[in-house]
């Protein structure tokens, strides 16, 4: 197994009941909403330790630093922006 903390996007309903990593959803809370009728949270954030990612997740970045640090809030209109958000956010973390 790596020793990189590797953070990923995940959709909302791919998030077991009770994930064996950490997830942030969008409060950044570690508490699963109960979402209103109609509305499905399109994703969480999660990391892991593991070399596989959990289905569905996509590798936003890797990290050594520890503990992993917290999420930023987020701030894109989209996938692909808040990945690069994170990404530079996460490199930044990195020189502190």
């Amino acid at each position: 197994m790596s020793q990189d903390n590797k953070y990923f996007m995940i959709p909302f309903k791919n998030v077991p009941d009770s994930p064996p990593y950490t997830v942030w959803y969008a409060s950044w809370s570690t508490v699963r909403p109960i979402p209103e009728p109609g509305m499905q949270p399109p994703y969480a954030i999660g990391v892991t330790k593991d070399d596989r990612l959990p289905p569905g997740a996509i590798l936003i970045a890797n990290s050594t630093k520890e503990p992993p640090p917290p999420p930023p809030p987020l701030a894109a209109s989209t996938p692909a922006e808040y990945n690069s958000a994170f990404s530079a956010w996460l490199t930044n973390m990195k020189d502190e």
